[in-house]
């Protein structure tokens, strides 16, 4: 128990005199600060002898130090105050920090009732029956002082009691703690801590409940000023009596049932229907839990599949959320992807488009927006990714390479299926992509060249090997927070750091065999919000590793595992929180264990880990948060977007489920809830009702427009690339014709020459100089040395050879003999 803070003063043993000379001016000094710092009259350091001296415990380096409030600790040896501050000479109690002023604060104890004649000449001190009290005055300094996490005004003094925690500047790692004499309460407990809020909480409510006004309430009622404080003071000291009351930190909170639609009421426990109170008082606290730990898993809607049968549902294989939140692109496996927004979408969850890429004949594998959210780009099983503008109209397509060609840098695209892509997070002209021909391409949307209306690669070409030094493909890519650098996932197991602006032949870091087991495929790897962890996840050893991206080695281990994530897809990823404390994953259903209907496995789950910082990569990683879906559905995709701070869930079945937190979330998913279901007016129904049978003029769902005919498709967006495009057609730009440096044939311009005027043309220009000469002398040229009327065959009589060979060897020896 803590005592009353009142002290008895007495009359100290006179201070040894010294000599004249040195003491005068060190008493000056003394009378020049306290009139410098305006410390009060009955401001004094002297307590009773039987009494210890107030004193201030600070904890520093992991030990604990206390400082005597008394003139032994001065170095003026004053009798009156404290001073605080940075510099050597005059400072009391040194704190050497940048954020302390050279003079910040002083302590010193004041007289409440009673007189004192304490000076800083006199030691002595006669005071009887006094009540002290304990103060702590600023000096202004820039950055004050901090009590109990509440900052002093500047100039100002304020009353100090027992535990309270004081903090000077901005050093958070040195604080003190006021401590009273006979006083043994440690640093780490305060008079605040001993009475938890939640139990003051009750008891004013219960007696809020039932109209019960105390003595003691009402004598406070009637006080005022100092009387009022005093009895305040008392009632504190009084409640330090009290048995303390802890409650421990629950670091698994299961979450079987949801509040809000849960499809899961049916298997509840018999054992909660049996204690309905003990339920309650538990989804209470689980629910303060969550809320307290900003975990959007309270309530959730669900958007239906676009396909109203089971059987031929589409697999949403990738979810996409623009940086504001307010569109959202679900990806599909037959090349269908689906636009949702937020801010036009009422409680029916209906697309505003549905779009077939490619034609249908490949699968939606990697999505993405642009910073800006204005562009979002599709990574298709093809090898030509597709831009497409926010509306998803198309803006470009990437080319395609030569796959005959066997190194990928001197060809303009990818040769196999892209795996992955992603967006640079500041550059919204810059893309990255992964394919399985082992390569990793950066496009530049502005700068990169056009083939036939496809954009040709860069120079940023990266091949990317396993450890044998061999071409291997990518599964998965992803850009950095800072944009400096990327990560690929092979499917050899190796987790690969490049540099994003230089072009290098090896990785920055790199780690093979990431996974248990050897060539074993990563599926994704997504960055935390900061860049200084990745998380990595592999459908063969149903993990998720996280790691530290700057001590990312081939020795690295993992900072943390994540165990029991079950997966049936390629498409399984995991994301972290918005502060990155958090990571989720979905599962899939046990195959070994859906024999039985009761075994929680046959539910595909949502599960939540915390990142601890002292967790060690070796141990088991249990979730602190599990949450049952649906009976036999599988979680496919996830994404935590950091800006809603909401799940988005894709399912087995087509669907997609949004998990959010009505305090902790904002938009996203509360705007649709927020606005219902749409309602039809009367007069629509009561028309639709009287329309003749197989009357299209009046219909109650939305026509269907052919997109062949050019008078009902989307206006196209006038981009810049397409209005430099289109000046250079002479057609569309209305171009008047160029003038004429050639002969005229007919009523048009030799700008533009067909054949036969190119021939006339050129015919010309051979014999320019045709003044002064004869047509028909020239013509008659042509028939010089030929004649038309000889006799048939005759010429069709070739020699072969004049002289035989006996007569060419014949005239050869008559040539040597002469």
């Amino acid at each position: 128990t803590v005592k009353s803070n009142s002290i008895k003063l007495i009359a100290s043993t006179p201070v040894p005199k010294t000599k004249p000379n040195k003491t005068k001016p060190k008493l000056k000094m003394i009378e020049n600060l306290e009139t410098e710092l305006k410390i009060p009259s009955n401001a004094t350091l002297l307590v009773h002898s039987k009494t210890q001296a107030p004193s201030l415990q600070t904890s520093s380096s992991g030990s604990l130090s206390s400082i005597p409030l008394s003139p032994s600790t001065s170095i003026s040896k004053s009798t009156k105050f404290l001073l605080i501050g940075r510099q050597a000479s005059t400072a009391d109690v040194r704190i050497n920090h940048k954020s302390i002023s050279r003079k910040h604060a002083v302590l010193y104890i004041r007289c409440v009732n009673g007189s004192s004649s304490t000076s800083a000449g006199d030691s002595t001190s006669i005071n009887t029956s006094s009540k002290l009290e304990l103060v702590l005055k600023d000096l202004g300094g820039k950055f004050g002082c901090t009590i109990n996490g509440k900052k002093l005004e500047r100039e100002t003094e304020i009353i100090l009691k027992h535990g309270d925690h004081v903090i000077f500047g901005n050093v958070r790692e040195q604080a003190f703690q006021i401590i009273f004499p006979d006083d043994v309460e440690l640093l780490s407990e305060t008079s605040e801590k001993v009475q938890p809020s939640a139990e003051k909480d009750k008891k004013l409510d219960a007696q809020k409940d039932d109209n019960v006004i105390t003595s003691n309430e009402m004598e406070e009622m009637s006080l005022t000023g100092r009387a009022a404080r005093e009895a305040e003071i008392a009632a504190m000291t009084a409640s330090l009596d009290e048995t303390p009351v802890y409650t421990k930190f629950k670091q698994a909170v299961a979450v079987e049932a949801i509040t809000a639609t849960n499809t899961n009421s049916a298997t509840k426990s018999h054992e909660h229907e049996s204690h309905p109170t003990n339920k309650e008082n538990k989804q209470d606290q689980d629910h303060d839990q969550i809320t307290k730990l900003k975990i959007p898993i309270t309530n959730h809607i669900t958007i239906p599949s676009a396909s109203s049968s089971t059987s031929s549902c589409l697999l949403p294989t990738t979810i996409s959320i623009d940086p504001s939140g307010s569109r959202l692109l679900v990806g599909t496996n037959n090349g269908t992807i689906r636009l949702y927004d937020f801010n036009g979408m009422d409680l029916s969850l209906q697309p505003f488009k549905t779009l077939t890429i490619q034609e249908g004949r490949y699968t939606i594998s990697s999505s993405t927006f642009s910073n800006s959210g204005d562009r979002m780009i599709l990574g298709t099983t093809s090898s030509q990714p597709i831009v497409l503008d926010r509306d998803g109209n198309q803006i470009i397509e990437f080319a395609k390479g030569d796959m005959y060609v066997t190194d990928m840098v001197h060809t303009d695209g990818h040769v196999a299926n892209v795996t992955s892509v992603d967006w640079h997070p500041f550059d919204r002209d810059l893309v990255l992509s992964g394919s399985a021909d082992g390569s990793v391409r950066v496009w530049d949307l502005i700068r990169c060249k056009t083939k036939f209306d496809k954009l040709c690669c860069g120079k940023l070409i990266y091949r990317v090997k396993s450890s044998m030094g061999k071409r291997t493909k990518i599964s998965t890519v992803c850009y950095s927070p800072n944009g400096r650098e990327f990560t690929c996932g092979t499917i050899c197991g190796s987790i690969q750091i490049w540099n994003a602006t230089k072009l290098k032949s090896r990785p920055d870091k790199v780690i093979y065999d990431a996974h248990d087991g050897k060539n074993i495929a990563i599926h994704s790897i997504v960055y935390n919000r900061e860049g200084t962890q990745i998380a990595s996840r592999c459908m063969e050893d149903d993990k998720v590793k996280v790691w530290v991206t700057r001590t990312l080695s081939r020795s690295a281990k993992p900072f943390m595992i994540c165990h029991g994530l079950k997966s049936q897809y390629e498409y399984s990823n995991s994301s972290f929180s918005q502060d990155g404390k958090f990571i989720c994953a979905g599962t899939s259903i046990d195959k070994s264990k859906s024999s039985n209907l009761t075994n929680k496995q046959d539910y595909g789950q949502l599960k939540i880990f915390k990142i601890e910082s002292n967790t060690n990569g070796n141990t088991r990683t249990d979730p602190i948060i599990t949450v049952n879906i649906a009976l036999g559905i599988n979680v496919v995709t996830s994404l935590w977007h950091k800006r809603l701070n909401q799940i988005f869930l894709g399912l087995s079945d087509g669907s997609i489920r949004i998990y959010y937190h009505p305090e902790c979330s904002t938009k996203g998913a509360l705007i649709p809830v927020s606005k219902g279901v749409r309602k039809i007016d009367e007069l629509s129904l009561l028309l639709a009702s009287r329309a003749p049978t197989g009357s299209a003029g009046i219909s109650m769902n939305s026509i269907q427009t052919p997109h062949a005919l050019p008078l009902f498709r989307d206006p196209e967006r006038n981009t810049k690339r397409k209005r430099t495009k289109e000046r250079q057609d002479p057609i569309k730009s209305k171009r008047p014709d160029l003038p004429g440096t050639g002969i005229k044939v007919g009523e048009s311009s030799s700008a533009g020459l067909n054949f036969q005027q190119y021939n006339l043309t050129s015919a010309i220009h051979k014999n320019k100089n045709i003044a002064g000469i004869d047509p028909r002398d020239e013509l008659f040229k042509f028939n010089e040395g030929k004649s038309y009327t000889k006799v048939p065959y005759d010429g069709d009589i070739k020699i072969l050879a004049e002289k035989t060979i006996e007569e060419e060897e014949q005239e050869e020896e008559e040539k040597q003999n002469r």
